[in-house]
């Protein structure tokens, strides 16, 4: 009967845990890196993830007549794929990104990873979970 209960118990447990499978991924955080860029030599990108899925984008499009810089702010959603969250952006396709271990993962607007992905990463640079 032990044997039973404790089934069941871990059933429960996996079921609670699966409900939401973004929950035990760390993504509270800073992330910095360069992107390619077709329009311009690259973007120098920051973004910052808080617990309550909001996010703060900051980009400096390097282009040679002059930078032009792009800062957003709002919530972010995740996708039916584990670790994969979207930010829609207002007239533009929205940007994915992948969680991964202290990285993120930009990936193209089907939310598939682009051909070298190591160029689309942005790194953490501070990890902001222990803060309350």
């Amino acid at each position: 009967m032990k044997l039973k209960s404790f089934i069941i118990a871990i059933f429960i447990a996996v079921g609670l845990t699966s409900c939401d499978k973004n929950s035990s991924i760390n993504y509270i955080g800073v992330y910095e890196g360069d992107l390619p860029c077709n329009a311009c030599d690259k973007v120098i990108t920051k973004l910052t993830l808080s617990e309550d899925e909001h996010y703060a984008l900051y980009e400096i499009y390097k282009i040679a007549g002059g930078d032009e810089i792009k800062r957003m702010t709002g919530e972010f959603e995740w996708t039916d794929h584990e670790g994969v969250f979207r930010i829609n952006q207002p007239e533009a396709m929205p940007l994915f990104f992948k969680v991964e271990e202290h990285k993120l993962i930009r990936l193209n607007d089907q939310a598939k990873p682009f051909d070298q992905p190591e160029n689309y990463t942005l790194t953490q640079v501070e990890d902001n979970s222990d803060t309350e």
